[in-house]
């Protein structure tokens, strides 16, 4: 089912108390910069999934355009069938997408990172600023030290070496694509990767539960 894709459970409430509280911490996350969704023009959801986010910021919106974004194309599917003011189009593993450039006031991406290699990673990072207005915000979520726990001795020399990490499961090899498994990241990391494109507006450790949040303004 697709709600099992976006949040591993089948349970409804769950399912719809969980997009709740998220548009609720990116809704006051964009309040904290300056900023009201309803004052903005355009926002995309990069990962939208079947809805679970977009279906409780469309409802409070005002006038603005939203847009949704997702691999998986029964998702977008289910979202054109029932998010009928939200527009929404299937993106390759790999940039580009179709959007022009400087299109969107807001674009987050949340439970993206987390998933997917630093090739993929870096790539998207480059497509998401593309499609970010200048002055625009651009919200993130990563694994941080939250959410480092179960990780080994060895997983954990390779974060504060390196700041990222990639971890792959043989269970899902063949199931999942190899590019995406489950990816960390230290804050220095995060900020250092970000910093030519990006002025660092939040860093909110667990801002997402087990995810930081990582709020951005799109530079030049």
């Amino acid at each position: 089912m697709l709600r099992f894709r976006v949040g591993e459970t089948t349970n409804v409430e769950t399912f719809l108390d969980v997009g709740e509280k998220t548009a609720e911490i990116i809704r006051d996350a964009v309040e904290r910069t300056g900023k009201s969704i309803r004052e903005l023009t355009t926002v995309l959801d990069f990962g939208c999934g079947c809805g679970r986010t977009l279906r409780w910021l469309v409802s409070e919106s005002g006038e603005t355009t939203f847009y949704g974004a997702d691999i998986d194309e029964p998702s977008i599917r289910w979202c054109r069938a029932n998010l009928a003011a939200v527009r929404c189009s299937v993106n390759g593993p790999l940039p580009p997408t179709a959007f022009e450039d400087s299109t969107f006031d807001l674009v987050y991406a949340i439970s993206v990172l987390t998933h997917i290699n630093e090739e993929y990673q870096l790539l998207w990072l480059s497509e998401l600023r593309r499609m970010t207005k200048p002055g625009g915000r651009l919200l993130v979520s990563v694994h941080g030290k939250s959410s480092w726990g179960g990780l080994s001795r060895g997983d954990l020399e390779t974060l504060e070496q390196l700041g990222f990490l990639f971890k792959t499961s043989s269970k899902l090899h063949g199931i999942l694509p190899d590019w995406y498994h489950t990816a960390y990241h230290s804050r220095e990391y995060v900020i250092r990767t970000v910093a030519p494109d990006f002025r660092v507006l939040e860093y909110v450790e667990a801002g997402f539960g087990v995810q930081d949040l990582v709020v951005l303004e799109r530079l030049r």
